[in-house]
């Protein structure tokens, strides 16, 4: 069967801004009744990327998006970063009932309006509406297999913890309390996710952001900590309240100014002092929306920059170490923000991130913790992209048991470069003389042959980074590591006095009280 054709890239880039614009043009149309003249600007604004995206699709046909298997589509073309990011969107056309909408070249105001009154619950479905004809074309999708569908879940129950995320802050900033039981419920669909698929988990770390750093690392270092919960033998009540504790490890820095948080290139010492506030407002977050005085949660959310050896901040008294669950969540947070762009530093390859971890343990990072969690992703990570010897890209889905120099891989590029289909591999495997295959020549960077990792773990595809890839926008504003260089000018204000422990940040703890986990 011949595939279809790939839809134009700029028809792409269009339908991006289409469905961004939708989305922001439901919530409009639930604030303010019909009639109101903000709906129509809201719908004016999805008119305008609409028509470009006709007009990009010129030649190719009308454009077709779909809403299927809990995914947009333009054609065949998956859109993977709005697939995540626009749960909310997708649930609309769910409840509608709503799985195509074809754009037709005559689309005006009126007809974008109606959409958007079926995807409210105002109007009755309805086929033709003149510049738009819904559900006139059913989605051809190729039968989803077991794994995708396990993948698909593991997303939507991802795209759903941003939207929590997300509600945390818009109830923090209006003074009211954060919806923990919501939270909660992420973390134990999360949990029994990464239980039942932790390779696949992994490999959904691999998902960045461009617009929405802090809230896509918190989630991330939620999926890290689990994994390597389980991989450390917690009972699986300690891997929840661990997992939420690293859900909301972040969750402090809602109170740190958004132009602080939205800064391009070096921090002041200033901005860094206002950072490293983040620990205990979070703690406090937690303890003032809580039912219980003390949540286990808090001391994750409390220690994780504290350090291994407490060089860290805020500076604990009463205790030798941080927490169990603190050190745990510290290596993933560390993971996750250097393979991050940062506001003054690219990512790091995730080989590269693990490293940084062992040039750091003992002093920031716990041995023992690191030596599991480099064992857990392996020496080539789950989500990693590496060049074989034969020329051949390809990213790292699975680890092998034994040999961790050996993973599954899932093929990307060709020698010459070109997308190929994406055919596993197990670089385990042996010629008949006993010589190995394939075997990897280096990791990869993914900036290095321009491919976005998103839409590469989502779907298999090859598509080249987003345009906002670069140093010019802003990016996660993350402590540097432990075991690696500081950015110029940083201030280490949490002890710039040559003293770990500065008066004014003691947290004492008390000795009689800790959290339900092993030493």
């Amino acid at each position: 069967m011949t595939r279809p054709s790939p839809p134009p890239r700029k028809a792409l880039e269009h339908v991006r801004l289409v469905l961004r614009g939708l989305s922001a043009a439901l919530q409009t149309y639930r604030l303010y009744p019909s009639g109101h003249p903000n709906r129509m600007e809201a719908v004016r604004t999805v008119l305008a990327s609409a028509r470009d995206m006709v007009e990009a699709s010129a030649g190719s046909g009308a454009p077709v998006l779909f809403a299927t298997h809990h995914s947009f589509y333009l054609g065949p073309a998956l859109l993977s970063r709005e697939s995540i990011s626009l749960h909310r969107l997708l649930d609309a056309f769910e409840q509608a009932q709503l799985e195509a909408v074809e754009f037709l070249p005559k689309v005006a105001e009126e007809d974008l309006d109606h959409l958007a009154r079926i995807l409210v619950g105002e109007r009755p479905m309805a086929q033709d509406l003149g510049g738009l004809s819904l559900n006139r074309i059913r989605p051809r999708m190729e039968t989803v297999d077991e794994e995708a569908k396990e993948l698909t879940q593991l997303l939507r129950t991802y795209s759903v913890g941003l939207d929590v995320l997300r509600d945390t802050a818009d109830r923090v900033t209006a003074g009211q309390d954060a919806d923990i039981d919501s939270t909660r419920r992420v973390v134990e669909q999360l949990a029994a996710q990464v239980a039942g698929d932790p390779a696949q988990a992994l490999l959904v770390t691999a998902v960045k952001s461009y617009d929405e750093y802090t809230y896509y690392h918190m989630l991330n270092v939620c999926i890290l900590s689990l994994a390597l919960g389980h991989a450390v033998g917690l009972r699986p009540d300690q891997v929840a309240t661990l997992g939420l504790g690293a859900l909301l490890h972040d969750v402090g820095k809602i109170k740190v100014p958004l132009d602080i948080l939205q800064h391009v290139g070096a921090l002041s010492e200033e901005q860094w002092r206002l950072i490293q506030k983040h620990p205990i407002d979070g703690a406090g977050l937690i303890l003032v929306t809580g039912r219980d005085l003390f949540d286990p949660a808090v001391s994750i959310v409390l220690e994780h920059h504290a350090g291994y050896d407490l060089s860290g901040y805020p500076g604990l008294t009463e205790r030798r170490r941080p927490s169990l669950p603190a050190r745990l969540v510290t290596v993933a947070d560390c993971f996750d923000a250097v393979t991050s762009k940062r506001s003054y530093r690219q990512p790091e390859e995730r080989r590269q991130a693990l490293s940084i971890l062992q040039a750091g343990a003992g002093r920031g990072f716990d041995p023992v913790v690191v030596r599991m969690f480099v064992r857990m992703l392996g020496l080539f990570p789950v989500g990693s992209l590496v060049l074989l010897d034969d020329g051949l890209v390809a990213m790292v889905v699975r680890n092998h048991d034994r040999l961790l120099a050996r993973p599954v891989v899932r093929l990307v590029l060709d020698a010459t470069g070109t997308p190929c289909d994406p055919e596993e591999i197990d670089l385990s495997e042996r010629r008949t003389d006993g010589s190995f295959v394939r075997s990897v020549e280096r990791s990869m960077d993914p900036h290095e042959i321009g491919v976005d990792m998103l839409t590469l773990v989502v779907s298999g595809q090859v598509e080249p980074l987003p345009a906002e890839d670069d140093m010019a926008m802003p990016a996660l504003v993350h402590e540097p590591s432990h075991g690696e260089v500081p950015p110029p000018g940083y201030v280490d204000t949490h002890n710039e006095s040559g003293n770990a422990h500065p008066a004014p940040d003691h947290v004492r703890i008390d000795p009689e009280v800790s959290a339900p986990f092993p030493n």
